[in-house]
């Protein structure tokens, strides 16, 4: 198990911007997180709520977290979300009523320059977000 501290540490952003709390299971092809209850002091949080397209960011940086376990990194590695393809959302908001958030990636193709990842993102009424996303690598590692 993770502590929020070391996840902190692997993904691209840190304090309340680091939105998942801990890894529930990995290994070289995907990775199961687990992510607190969005509430209205999320840092994404707008007056309705939570809008549902910041699933997109828990993916991302489940995404990012698998890479660097994988790669067996100590910090994130320089990269930016280049792409986004069959993204279906489910839900207008994130909604505090149906709990905590469970982000789930599968790797699907993994380069020098790029990772490719399919992603789902349920709480408990059920699937908020799913598609893939295209993570292209920076040469300033």
């Amino acid at each position: 198990m993770l502590s929020r501290a070391q996840i902190e540490a692997l993904v691209p952003h840190a304090g309340s911007m680091c939105l998942l709390d801990r890894v529930l299971q990995w290994d070289e092809a995907h990775i199961v997180c687990h992510a607190a209850t969005p509430t209205s002091s999320h840092p994404l949080a707008a007056s309705q709520g939570v809008p549902v397209v910041a699933a997109i960011e828990y993916a991302a940086q489940a995404t990012a977290l698998h890479g660097a376990l994988l790669d067996g990194r100590r910090n994130a590695r320089n990269g930016m979300l280049a792409k986004l393809t069959d993204v279906e959302l489910f839900a207008q908001r994130l909604d505090e009523s149906s709990g905590a958030l469970d982000i789930q990636a599968e790797l699907l193709v993994r380069g020098a320059s790029a990772c490719t990842y399919s992603f789902m993102v349920n709480d408990a009424s059920g699937c908020r977000a799913r598609g893939r996303l295209l993570v292209a690598f920076t040469n300033d590692d």
